[in-house]
């Protein structure tokens, strides 16, 4: 059929012209943008996986970011405390030299001229260290954590004088505590009967933090501990049996042990096997073993008496918990056990503290417990009543994309009423300090303060330390993401210029050949004229 008001042959040119055209824009706009995916049309779903690895990359950026700022604020910190080590070398150099008789009464006011000086430079450098505007070592950086420590609980000889917590012996900011549950706790040791699950410090902490929503206070578990007080060497010799938390631990006993190598071999023989009674033994530096329990279990040590074993024998001597029982096996139930306290941590900034009292039973096991009624707040108390928990900042650090990707560090309070060089520094400053070097008896006490504040100071020091090294690990893994993330961005994304060009090349060759042909399709039907002449 001849008709010239439709021109099929130019229609179909036309189609294929604009999509020649729109497959060469696409192209185009892929070459100079460098990306494959421009618009949601180019690929919805791709689009939808590169913009949320767009978002995970730069959240991952910024956390390295974060980590790096983190360092510096904590090296900041560590550098005002390693002054502060070296001021208290210096005082308790002063104080020795103090308690030395050589000296005048004179003589030593002037030596404690200078360590009355040291002191407030202490509390001035806690006070005034800052870090961005912020004083980090005033136990006022972050969030303000408050806490203190139920006190030591004596070891149980007897089943009957185990204690639990019960549903009415504890109030924590007028909220009543559940009872403790032995199911709580599965990890101490119920082979001893004086080892009560439900009692151990780990079931306490469990319960306290049932209502941590709504107390805002929080429990840790202590570890339990006992220390030997001597160590000799009997005339037992060959392998023994220890049993620690009902493990069976061979020891190896000779008459020709030195001291020190037979506080060794039974370190050595109870650290060997700390993943089955989770028991941590150590030289307790004045003679003796020290054993403890890190994760708050209950500690019960027993040894078979009957071939004449002592615990001095062991490093053990006069040790709590460390019971000698003829005939004891693995299964012995007669031993002795020691539990742990439990601390409890407010991470709330409340200026009031928080308040621990009596629950409705005045004859249950608070006291008994290790607890004190008192409203525990951010303020070391050098009264002789209650002591206070330390001011303490906790620090956040955001090192991830996600909410709970937090480190935290606490920064004590380094000042005058802190719990870090409070015992020392206390009364800097004023015109009669209690805490002086002008007499040998003085002196004496000081030294003891400054060698615990010196060692507190270390711990802290030690905790700054290791939490940088794993920031620095941290940033070295975040960065690796980064790199892994942004390469399989690409893979989605990015355009494939080789692959784009071809087809700018194909589609430019499309369009000049379909614009040459709609011309001639455009002339064809002049062919109809020729019918009308």
């Amino acid at each position: 059929m001849s008709v010239i008001n439709t021109n099929i042959k130019a229609l179909y040119t036309q189609s294929a012209l604009k999509i020649a055209g729109r497959e060469s824009a696409t192209a185009m706009q892929q070459l100079s943008t460098g990306k494959r995916i421009n618009s949601a049309k180019d690929d919805a779903a791709g689009l939808a996986i590169a913009s949320r690895m767009t978002q995970h990359i730069r959240s991952l950026n910024q956390a390295v970011r974060n980590a790096g700022d983190a360092v510096s604020l904590i090296q900041t910190a560590e550098g005002a405390t390693n002054e502060m080590t070296s001021m208290l070398q210096r005082m308790s150099e002063l104080a020795v030299q103090s308690s030395n008789a050589t000296y005048s009464a004179d003589q030593r006011g002037y030596l404690d001229l200078e360590f009355q000086q040291l002191k407030q430079e202490i509390v001035r450098i806690a006070e005034h260290h800052e870090w961005n505007g912020s004083p980090i070592l005033s136990g006022t950086a972050g969030a303000k954590v408050v806490g203190t420590s139920s006190s030591d609980r004596p070891a149980v000889a007897s089943a009957a004088d185990i204690k639990t917590l019960n549903a009415f012996d504890l109030k924590i900011n007028g909220v009543a505590i559940r009872a403790s549950s032995a199911a709580d706790d599965t990890v101490s040791n119920t082979i001893s009967a004086t080892s009560s699950a439900a009692g151990s410090a780990i079931a306490i902490a469990a319960a306290i933090n049932a209502s941590q929503s709504e107390t805002g206070v929080y429990a840790t578990a202590n570890p339990a501990s006992t220390s030997g007080l001597v160590t000799t060497i009997g005339t037992v010799s060959g392998a023994v049996s220890m049993f620690v938390n009902g493990v069976d631990v061979p020891v190896t006993l000779s008459p020709t042990d030195s001291v020190a190598v037979r506080r060794s071999n039974v370190i050595a023989a109870i650290n060997t096997q700390f993943d089955a009674h989770g028991v941590k033994a150590s030289d307790n530096g004045e003679g003796g073993v020290e054993l403890t329990t890190p994760d708050g279990r209950n500690l019960a040590v027993w040894f078979n008496s009957s071939n004449g074993l002592s615990s001095s024998d062991l490093g053990l001597y006069l040790a709590p918990a460390v019971e000698g029982i003829a005939a004891a096996t693995a299964t012995s139930t007669g031993a002795t056990t020691a539990y742990g306290s439990v601390s409890l941590i407010s991470n709330q900034v409340i200026s009031e503290g928080f308040k621990v009292e009596y629950g409705d039973s005045l004859s249950g096991n608070f006291a008994d417990l290790g607890f004190t009624a008192d409203t525990f707040a951010s303020v070391l108390d050098t009264s002789g009543g209650a002591v206070n928990g330390p001011s303490v900042g906790r620090l956040s650090f955001q090192v991830g994309p996600g909410e709970d990707q937090v480190i935290t560090v606490d920064l004590h309070d380094f000042g005058r009423n802190g719990f870090i060089t409070g015992g020392v520094t206390h009364d800097a400053g004023e015109d009669n300090p209690a805490v002086n070097i002008k007499t040998v008896e003085g002196s004496a006490a000081v030294i003891e303060k400054i060698n615990k504040a010196l060692n507190q100071v270390s711990a802290s020091r030690a905790t700054m330390g290791a939490t940088m090294n794993r920031l620095e690990h941290v940033m070295d893994n975040l960065l690796n993401v980064s790199v892994n993330s942004e390469a399989s961005r690409s893979q989605i994304e990015d355009a494939d210029y080789a692959v784009a060009s071809t087809a700018l090349a194909r589609t430019q060759i499309m369009q000049q050949a379909a614009t040459a042909i709609l011309a001639q399709a455009n002339t064809d039907q002049q062919s109809v004229l020729k019918l009308l002449q």
